[in-house]
């Protein structure tokens, strides 16, 4: 462990302590020493009630309306002995037949699926096939996560209930925290992945060239976060992403779990996103159609956002 991911460590344990220890159902609400995500494990309420609390108390307006996508949802719980090469997780996937995009999501360090589950909820009524994602250990490194969730991809394609209505061309990846640099770690090795999101990211490994990437990137940061703050981790990832398709930075009122908990400028986003980059026909026609919100960016304003960038007008977006 380099000295940089064991103060990483170190603050995480403390920011638990403080926040009364909620973290992942195995007990290791803490980084455990492990890295940076690993915020994600050990603040955020986890169950959807805390959430919901958490979310109507919080910086961002809610939007239900915005979150509730047209389709009926339908899930799958599978336990790290259903799967090869991640810790199972939940899969979300639209209870209508159809041929839907695919999108793996992880959690940070510390943390499990529940850190992202509201996504899987929010993206299968919308459209998207979606597996909110427990890694092998909530200790693993964003490149282990990368891994990791090529290997979810690959499950919800091949063996998948839903396999049978998933378009295994049309793949995205979405991670929070050290999940967030793990999805760009994923985007990076396999450069048919179409879309990549990084919310609050934290990224720490073997990778010090990003243009490789050739996925939309859209990267959302928090102003207040001080576990993986946006000049050392968002920014310049964001940045880096100098051959992605096209891409995208924000940066919201907040602190590192900003976008843990519903929003209406997060989902719109994230939903926006994948529809655009994904080539996903917003579900029900124009109802739940997010791609708007992207071009222009949000501007800033003294509620929500801080800072946005964009490459906007997108081109040819989500061309096959």
């Amino acid at each position: 462990m380099t000295r940089r991911r064991a103060a990483f460590g170190a603050a995480m344990a403390a920011l638990v302590l403080t926040m009364g220890g909620c973290g992942s159902t195995d007990g290791e609400g803490g980084d455990g020493g492990g890295g940076a995500g690993g915020a994600a494990g050990g603040s955020l309420p986890t169950g959807p009630l805390e959430r919901d609390e958490a979310a109507e108390n919080g910086p961002l307006e809610r939007d239900e309306a915005a979150e509730n996508g047209p389709l009926e949802v339908r899930t799958e719980e599978l336990s790290a002995e259903d799967v090869d090469g991640f810790g199972g997780g939940t899969l979300y996937y639209p209870a209508r037949g159809g041929s839907y995009a695919v999108v793996a999501a992880a959690p940070g360090l510390g943390a499990d699926e529940s850190m992202v589950a509201w996504y899987g909820e929010v993206l299968a009524s919308h459209g998207f096939v979606t597996l909110t994602m427990n890694t092998d250990t909530v200790n693993d490194s964003p490149d282990q996560r990368g891994a990791q969730i090529l290997d979810a991809l690959d499950h919800i394609v091949e063996d998948s209930v839903a396999a049978d209505r998933v378009d295994g061309r049309r793949l995205g990846v979405l991670g929070h925290s050290m999940g967030g640099g793990g999805a760009l770690a994923a985007a990076h090795e396999r450069t048919a992945i179409r879309a990549a999101v990084a919310l609050t990211p934290y990224y720490e490994g073997e990778i010090d060239d990003w243009s490789r990437v050739g996925a939309a990137g859209l990267v959302i940061g928090g102003e207040g976060d001080e576990i993986a703050p946006v000049s050392d981790h968002a920014e310049p990832l964001h940045d880096g992403l100098d051959g992605a398709r096209e891409r995208a930075y924000l940066v919201l009122r907040g602190d590192h779990f900003v976008t843990n908990t519903p929003s209406r400028i997060v989902t719109e986003q994230v939903v926006g996103w994948m529809q655009r980059f994904l080539s996903q026909p917003p579900a029900g026609g124009g109802e739940g159609d997010h791609r708007g919100a992207l071009c222009p960016a949000p501007e800033h304003d003294d509620e929500e956002v801080v800072e946005s960038r964009d490459s906007c007008p997108h081109s040819g977006a989500g061309d096959d």
